[in-house]
């Protein structure tokens, strides 16, 4: 039995070569760093520190794919927007060619649309008064044509009259609203008078 009690601690000092201690995969592993690949540059060393799990990085990934093609896709809408936008404004601007020879109801239908505007008109630059007049016989002429449809509805002269007397600068909005009812009213009689006749 004393023979048995001294082989104990041998086998204690003894090392299994077939693994590495601590000690030696420390070493091992510095070797690995600093030796050259085979092209002649050394390997890239990834710090422990920054090794995350597969999991980890699927899911960053998979949240930065989605954030790039949410990007993509407000700017393909913002993109998308601009253009019917602009398409819906110049759908909108229509060139309506004024008849040059005007007919008598058109020209009492300028007549009432400029009753009362001659101060306002005088205060314009002489820009905004062609424009003004431009618009105005635009406004006259769509006037004339709701006129001409079997149905008259005010409400339409109504909008035209006001959206023509919005080009007047400093002028109360009450009074605008005002003027064009009275306006509309007697391009009402108006056509009411011309068709008893």
């Amino acid at each position: 039995m004393v023979l048995d009690n001294k082989k104990i601690p041998q086998e204690k000092n003894k090392i299994d070569t077939n693994f590495p201690n601590k000690q030696e995969t420390n070493i091992q592993s510095e070797n690995q760093q600093s030796q050259l690949d085979y092209v002649g540059f050394r390997p890239e060393v990834i710090p422990t520190e920054t090794i995350q799990n597969p999991e980890q990085q699927n899911t960053v990934n998979t949240e930065q794919i989605k954030d790039e093609r949410h990007i993509e896709i407000e700017k393909n809408l913002d993109s998308r927007i601009q253009t019917l936008k602009k398409k819906l404004k110049q759908s909108k601007k229509k060139n309506i060619q004024i008849p040059i020879v005007k007919d008598e109801i058109n020209l009492k239908i300028e007549k009432i649309m400029e009753d009362g505007l001659e101060d306002a008109y005088k205060e314009l630059t002489t820009i905004q008064q062609q424009e003004f007049k431009i618009k105005g016989e635009e406004t006259a002429w769509k006037i004339r044509q709701v006129l001409k449809k079997t149905k008259v509805k005010i409400k339409e002269i109504f909008k035209l009259l006001l959206e023509w007397l919005k080009m007047l600068p400093g002028i109360n909005k009450f009074f605008l609203e005002q003027e064009a009812k009275i306006k509309a009213d007697k391009i009402i009689s108006l056509n009411k008078f011309t068709n008893n006749k």
